[in-house]
């Protein structure tokens, strides 16, 4: 759908284009813009209409600087106009005709039993994919202290309440996974790591102690280092902040889940015998 969301954002741009200058023409001086090249460089004349017979006079306005500015502006609002109008008309044609090709797209035209096939093979794929081994950061009983409701121990009551909010359900996602990343660095485990079809995944990072300046330094850089690997906040990675109280909204946790998480889950939902498996932790050696 990135095509057709940018038709649609450049059609509602000229649409605005059209309205802005058609508003600034109704105010702007009458007339037009002459421009006269001597030697001494370019004098410049408003040609504005002499009563009602259809002629313009012409006055030297050089150093009207916001004279000039503005029948300049009128003179770039036509052409953007006719433009504009043009560009609309064709790309309203493409709009109301345009087919999206995307597979989610086709399934839905597809009779039921397709649609159950390419669920079973999303699930298959998420599924798979929980149980693969991964990297995970050392359990510490000192650190990680609150126990949810799949069985593993986190370090936060904010990430106990995230972690027990995706168990009911059913979100597929690792427990501080290493990120693998190119460059040098330290090396980084994600608070929250949410495998989504396709060999998609999500990255939620919550931020707790943030009344600690050396905890707010650590995050600073380890989201500098998702920035510069293609994490996107607000695209493929989410960020969770507990208030100043050091709590964590129940409710915003569900929005998120229900505008974000589960669409792009299409139908994907695990277990939580599944997430307990997947998530193992073992303490370092």
């Amino acid at each position: 759908m990135e095509l057709y969301d940018a038709l649609c954002s450049e059609l509602a741009r000229e649409k605005y284009l059209v309205s802005y200058y058609d508003e600034f023409i109704k105010t702007a001086p009458k007339g037009y813009l002459v421009v006269r090249e001597r030697e001494t460089g370019s004098t410049f004349y408003w040609a504005y209409p002499n009563g009602k017979d259809g002629s313009y006079k012409q006055l030297n306005i050089t150093d009207q600087d916001d004279l000039v500015a503005q029948l300049v502006k009128k003179m770039i609002g036509s052409k953007v106009i006719a433009m504009s109008k043009k560009n609309i008309k064709y790309m309203e044609k493409l709009k109301n005709n345009f087919c999206d090709i995307s597979a989610k797209e086709i399934l839905k035209k597809c009779p039921d039993k397709y649609q159950d096939a390419a669920l079973v093979l999303r699930q298959q794929n998420v599924e798979n994919r929980m149980l693969q081994p991964y990297s995970m950061a050392p359990y510490d009983p000192e650190v990680h202290v609150h126990e949810t409701d799949c069985g593993i121990m986190v370090r936060s009551k904010g990430e106990q309440i995230l972690c027990n909010t995706f168990t009911a359900y059913g979100i597929p996602f690792h427990y501080e996974e290493e990120f693998i990343y190119d460059g040098e660095g330290p090396r980084i485990y994600s608070d929250f790591r949410i495998l989504l079809p396709a060999e998609v995944f999500w990255i939620l990072e919550h931020l707790g102690l943030l009344s600690d300046l050396d905890y707010c330094i650590r995050n600073a850089n380890k989201l500098n280092i998702y920035q510069k690997n293609k994490m996107i906040i607000g695209e493929n990675l989410i960020l969770t902040m507990d208030d100043y109280n050091e709590n964590i909204s129940s409710s915003i946790i569900i929005k998120i889940i229900e505008r974000d998480i589960l669409p792009a889950l299409n139908g994907v939902r695990v277990s939580k015998e599944l997430i307990s498996a997947a998530n193992v932790q073992r303490p370092r050696r």
